[in-house]
């Protein structure tokens, strides 16, 4: 793998902001097992202050690259994490949904059921009486019985 080192004015171990962002936008884009490591000894940086970088990074301690007005847009870990918290929560929510409108959609369907098997019998059974309407039939107070 071939890295791009950014150029220094001197053998000094010191890089600008400019130097520094263009080394994590590189860093960043090692995903490979070992890469960062090697990545980190092709610049000539110890690997802990490439991470000490990223650290300031993402704390916003390392100033943005970007200038007048425009803002660093990468998240934050902190942010990263968030993120992924809410993005869990909402899919357990969407399934949460769909089994609360799959069971309301259920019981539509069975009291649409009941209701036109309890018309049928009515219909079929002169001796039935047919219920109250919008009330279940099970709701409907039988003949001789008092509620206390």
């Amino acid at each position: 793998m071939d890295f791009v080192s950014p150029p220094r004015g001197s053998n000094r171990k010191h890089f600008t902001l400019e130097q520094k962002h263009a080394i994590l936008d590189e860093y960043d884009k090692c995903l490979d097992w070992g890469s960062r490591i090697a990545f980190s000894r092709a610049v000539g940086i110890t690997d802990g202050t490439i991470r000490l970088w990223v650290r300031q990074r993402e704390s916003g301690e390392l100033r943005s690259r970007f200038k007048s007005g425009s803002e660093d847009h990468r998240l934050r870990e902190g942010d990263k994490r968030l993120l992924k918290q809410v993005l869990k929560e909402n899919e357990i929510l969407k399934a949460k949904l769909a089994r609360s409108e799959a069971a309301v959609d259920i019981l539509g369907k069975a009291s649409a059921l009941l209701d036109a098997m309890a018309k049928s019998a009515a219909a079929t059974d002169p001796e039935l009486k047919e219920p109250e309407p919008q009330r279940p039939e099970w709701l409907v107070p039988k003949p001789g019985k008092t509620s206390h």
